[in-house]
């Protein structure tokens, strides 16, 4: 079957939050992804599914002049990334379609698809940032930064070796209320928030830097400012007991450092390990201890390398 559009899941590294504020966020594209095809639906999950997306196709075809809809109704849409945890399956969704109705079959990002995209990620987030459906239409890793136009600018970073895991625990806290809540504070002259957005931006900035010199070392410098944004993010009352134990039980198994993805209170994480080896004993050992702990993982536990 033939692949008219698709979008990517994402993982956000660093920036988290302090992007809103002017700071570079840094993210990649997952291997998992949104494909659109044409096809007959066949089930009751495909035809809610399908419901979605042609509400999402209507609405592209009304922001781009001369796209009939009718040409796009026999389409059905595959997806692997995970619908919950933060991992972007809405923005996933958005550029697939707007690559089908812009004809554009390439998986390169393209600044057209990531302004369609956006404008249709308003049907589930208000006011997105950009840098959602920018990881979505990417094939690697970025830094976004914010600018005075609807999209933000990406700049490519070849991120050296470096191996992570990572997964998703169940949310307390939509990320609309993490944000809504630390922009009233940021607004309302709150010193110990403003001086945070500020750290957890100049720890995104280390980052690239340090992806940009690719010293030996960077495995080790990335994991050591993971846990040292981890720690801001956790003082911002992002963070979770759960998220927590499974830091500490991974580095109990030899993990480096590890921290909490996107919007924080539950969702995505990742775990930084040194190696293989590590690797793969975490993979198989840390799911039984956190299963035993009580902790409920909500997207199991992947291992991910640059």
């Amino acid at each position: 079957m033939s692949v008219i559009g698709s979008g990517r899941g994402k993982l956000i590294l660093f920036g988290e939050h302090a992007a809103v504020y002017g700071f570079p966020a840094v993210g990649t594209a997952l291997p998992c992804r949104t494909e659109i095809s044409p096809g007959c639906l066949t089930s009751e999950t495909d035809r809610g599914d399908n419901k979605i997306l042609q509400e999402v196709l209507s609405s592209a075809a009304a922001l781009v002049p001369g796209i009939p809809l009718q040409n796009f109704s026999r389409l059905t849409q595959l997806s692997d990334v995970p619908r919950t945890g933060g991992f972007g399956s809405s923005a996933a969704l958005c550029v697939a379609v707007s690559r089908t109705v812009l004809g554009r079959t390439s998986k390169e990002y393209n600044r057209e698809v990531h302004l369609l995209a956006n404008q249709l990620e308003k049907r589930f987030h208000g006011t997105p940032s950009g840098i959602d459906t920018g990881m979505a239409c990417d094939t690697s890793a970025a830094a976004w930064v914010k600018c005075d136009g609807e999209i933000p600018e990406r700049k490519p970073l070849e991120i050296p070796e470096w191996h992570i895991i990572y997964g998703a625990l169940p949310r307390t806290s939509p990320t609309a209320d993490s944000v809504g809540r630390l922009r009233e504070l940021k607004n309302s002259g709150d010193s110990s928030v403003i001086s945070a957005m500020g750290e957890l931006g100049r720890i995104s900035e280390l980052f690239i830097e340090a992806a940009r010199i690719k010293k030996k070392g960077f495995p080790a410098r990335a994991a050591a400012l993971a846990n040292q944004a981890q720690r801001v993010l956790a003082s911002l009352n992002l963070s979770s007991e759960e998220l927590d134990t499974v830091l500490e039980l991974a580095g109990e198994l030899g993990a480096s450092g590890g921290k909490l993805s996107g919007g924080g209170m539950g969702g995505a994480f990742y775990i930084c390990v040194p190696d293989r080896e590590t690797e793969s004993r975490i993979l198989r050992i840390l799911p039984g201890k956190l299963f035993r702990q009580g902790i409920r993982l909500t997207v199991s536990l992947t291992a991910f390398e640059f």
